[in-house]
């Protein structure tokens, strides 16, 4: 009686799992073997071993990976025999595994991720167990493949910081693998899961969580199907991001009757190191062991080694051809009579006198009455020849003093910036507080400006710091657009922090404009505490990471008339 009423709690149990899924499943039947690896190798470039990443690339790429793993003793008898008189007198199913994982895919919209994973058994030792009068029929061979993976992932959160972001995953297994050799589960089969991970910066953890709709089965005494399965992993990046350590935990439990403890309750641990092989950290090698915690099924002791490569296809733009015509047999006119006939002379009826810059358009050569090189219709001194003093060289003008601060450009060490006198070489000429470096866009301030606590407002010790920027600005018409970025340490709230900067930015953009600085030439934000260039964890760090930045955003070309130039650049958001 109480094995009836058994046999119905569980066919009831399988029934409302099946309505669940919205999916017919088949009832457990004895099976020769199952598929056996507790181990998802996760195979994407950013992932750990056994722990996915809801990270994609922001570049489309290909992956490729393979990895190597060794079992001992992943399925026990005690795992499969419920009778200790049987679990003495038998020998394991199997005592060990060395598997293949064989993984490709790409990643694509900064969002999406697609792989297909084929685990292969390279080699194993199986033994062919006898209990209760019946064979289990396992064949055991040395190889085997497995059953096949495909999976699709998409990133469906990530903050404006990019320090917290989740993802979801969707995949199938097709029956690919050997049914009698530990390599397949006999039918196609899903399962869905979601990771999150939050990033510490030196550090960040992942969770992996969700559900693997295994169709179920019996083999022997042990009776296995669908399950939950979970994981979490701390990973640490070091070295420019060239070698990561981590370590993970991750296992299963079953969700079906009769499958929610013991045998179906596996987790064990595994710790992990990876390291980059090239500049461009597409090349990697990784390894990692562990063991089991837990009596459910998995080995005493895994050990893993893995090969990947990342390939990102970018957009390039081909190089034009080089500059060619050909004259054709025929007669053909040329009104001017310069040898260039009148379908490709772009003046036909002014003859070409093979001049610099264009010898050969079939043009003559623009007037250039100083002959400096620059026509006189682009030159701002037609009558000046131009010094060539690496100072606005492409404005026809000769300079002398082109920041007006009275140091002659000759000696001057900062001839764009106005500045002091001084009798040391490199600061003859140059600001006190701020700094316009050579190939950067970023104007630097060598001192921090200074505002009442908690306030918006500017302290008077500042101001020289401001009007150097002014002067820097007036004298520098090519500079089209500045950016002043305010932020913070993360100190208090994070929305109040984003208003105390954006409120510094702008009353930094203000007092510029108060001093004849055009508001279109300036914009202002605040990022608050979520670009740190030093540690939070210090009062030196935190002093450094409450700043003013100034960034150029925009600059007309050398030479260029006032009010010319280039679109300005919209300000970007906090990179994601």
């Amino acid at each position: 009686m109480e094995s009836r009423n058994h046999a119905k709690k569980r066919a009831l149990g399988v029934l409302a799992l099946a309505a669940a899924l919205l999916a017919p499943k088949a009832a457990s039947a004895q099976a020769t073997t199952l598929y056996l690896d507790r181990l998802f190798m996760a195979g994407a470039p950013g992932d750990g071993i056994g722990i996915w990443r809801p990270e994609v690339q922001d570049k489309t790429n290909f992956f490729g990976q393979l990895g190597l793993g060794f079992g001992l003793n992943p399925f026990r008898n005690e795992n499969a025999i419920k009778s200790a008189r049987e679990i003495s007198r038998s020998p394991n199913p199997v005592d060990t595994q060395t598997l293949m994982y064989l993984d490709v895919g790409a990643q694509f919209l900064k969002r999406i991720s697609v792989q297909v994973q084929m685990p292969v058994i390279l080699g194993q030792t199986a033994n062919v167990l006898n209990v209760g009068g019946a064979s289990n029929k396992v064949s055991a061979k040395t190889s085997a493949p497995g059953d096949l993976r495909l999976d699709a992932r998409v990133v469906v959160f990530r903050n404006d910081a990019r320090t917290f972001r989740g993802a979801l995953e969707a995949a199938l297994w097709a029956p690919s693998g050997d049914q009698t050799s530990w390599g397949g589960d006999g039918k196609a089969h899903g399962g869905l899961s979601l990771a999150a991970e939050y990033d510490f910066k030196s550090f960040y953890v992942d969770l992996n969580t969700g559900f693997h709709f295994r169709p179920p089965h019996t083999f022997i005494d042990y009776k296995f199907g669908s399950e939950w399965t979970y994981g979490l992993g701390a990973f640490f990046p070091m070295r420019d991001n060239t070698l990561r350590l981590g370590v993970s935990i991750f296992g299963s439990l079953g969700i079906e009757p009769g499958t929610t403890t013991g045998t179906n309750a596996p987790l064990e641990w595994l710790a992990e190191g990876r390291m980059t092989l090239d500049d461009k950290k597409r090349l990697y090698i990784g390894a990692g062991a562990g063991t089991r915690f837990t009596s459910g099924y998995a080995p005493d002791f895994r050990a893993v080694a893995t090969i990947g490569y990342s390939y990102p296809i970018e957009d390039t733009v081909p190089p034009s051809p080089p500059k060619r015509f050909v004259v054709p047999d025929v007669k053909a006119a040329d009104t001017d009579h310069d040898g260039l006939p009148d379908d490709i002379d772009l003046c036909p009826t002014e003859p070409e006198d093979h001049k610099k810059p264009n010898p050969d358009d079939g043009c003559p050569a623009p007037p250039d009455r100083d002959g400096d090189g620059i026509p006189d219709a682009n030159d701002a001194c037609p009558d000046k020849p131009e010094d060539f003093d690496k100072i606005d060289d492409q404005d026809g003008c000769p300079e002398d003093d082109f920041d007006k601060d009275g140091v002659a450009d000759a000696t001057d060490a900062c001839p764009k910036e106005p500045g002091e006198p001084s009798a040391e070489k490199d600061k003859n000429g140059c600001p006190v507080f701020i700094r316009r470096l050579e190939g950067s866009t970023e104007i630097e301030i060598l001192k921090q400006v200074q505002f009442a606590t908690g306030s918006a407002k500017i302290l008077s010790n500042s101001f020289k710091i401001l009007d150097e920027v002014v002067k820097l600005m007036t004298i520098n018409k090519d500079i089209k657009l500045v950016a002043i970025e305010g932020h913070t340490d993360n100190k208090g709230k994070d929305k109040d922090n984003e208003k105390l900067s954006d409120d510094r930015a702008n009353s930094v953009r203000q007092y510029l404009i108060d001093h004849d600085v055009h508001p279109d030439r300036l914009t202002a934000k605040g990022y608050g505490p979520y670009k740190p260039i030093a540690d939070n964890k210090t009062p030196e760090g935190r002093q450094k990471n409450r700043r003013v930045e100034f960034h150029i955003r925009d600059k007309a070309e050398t030479g260029q008339p006032e009010g010319g130039g280039a679109t300005p650049t919209p300000e970007p958001s906090p990179p994601q």
